[in-house]
């Protein structure tokens, strides 16, 4: 199927991070020998979503639409990986437009789900709310003189992709808003500052460490 195509190989020792969650992906792999782990968040907020064997392949989600990774991949053994390039995975895809169209659309609601449950893993609604915003703006904000601008984003997005009850959604936005490092429209979001929002998410950290 790919004889046309690039092929080559890369072979990774155990414990090597192939990947890591939020790189730019511009290759899918196949496992040809080994095993890999996918997973996110880091150290003690880090969750297995699947360990990935022989036969297996992974990645082809950035392939398909351009986002960043959306999990990490590390090998758990000595493992043999053939990587197909983005050109050969998408001129192949391209030779069926109803193909193409459905794997769009399922890659959408993979990477929906995917979103959903690494919100999951944060404890606290309101970091979960503020590392939402913030993955928002880095990937797909609008650089504006007031700060980032996240378009087509209400509270109602928040509730549904971080499980977060609405009316704390709108509270925790409020407080965002009332100490200046948000600016809440009827569908738009501008994040005054990047830096400003991920200090705050260290604060809050540091708040919820010595809570008594």
């Amino acid at each position: 199927m790919w004889e046309k195509k690039p092929r080559y190989e890369r072979q990774l020792m155990p414990g090597e991070m192939l990947f890591q969650e939020g790189d730019v992906g511009e290759e899918m792999y196949f496992i040809r020998k080994g095993k890999i782990k996918i997973s996110i968040g880091e150290e003690d907020q880090e969750k297995v979503l699947a360990i990935l064997k022989d036969g297996d392949f992974f990645g082809e989600m950035a392939v398909i639409d351009g986002s960043p990774r959306n999990a990490s991949a590390t090998a758990i053994e000595e493992t043999d990986l053939l990587i197909i390039d983005k050109e050969g995975f998408v001129s192949k895809i391209n030779e069926n437009p109803l193909v193409g169209y459905v794997i769009e659309i399922l890659t959408m609601r993979v990477r929906t789900l995917d979103e959903q449950l690494k919100y999951l893993t944060i404890k606290s609604d309101e970091a979960r709310i503020i590392h939402f915003i913030l993955a928002r703006a880095k990937q797909q904000g609008s650089p504006m003189d007031e700060g980032v601008r996240l378009e087509n984003i209400s509270s109602d997005t928040i509730t549904h992709i971080t499980g977060v009850d609405k009316p704390k959604v709108v509270e925790y936005l409020r407080r965002l808003a009332d100490v200046n490092l948000i600016q809440v429209g009827e569908e738009e979001i501008t994040v005054r500052s990047i830096p400003d929002l991920e200090e705050y998410i260290s604060f809050l950290k540091l708040r919820d460490k010595f809570k008594t």
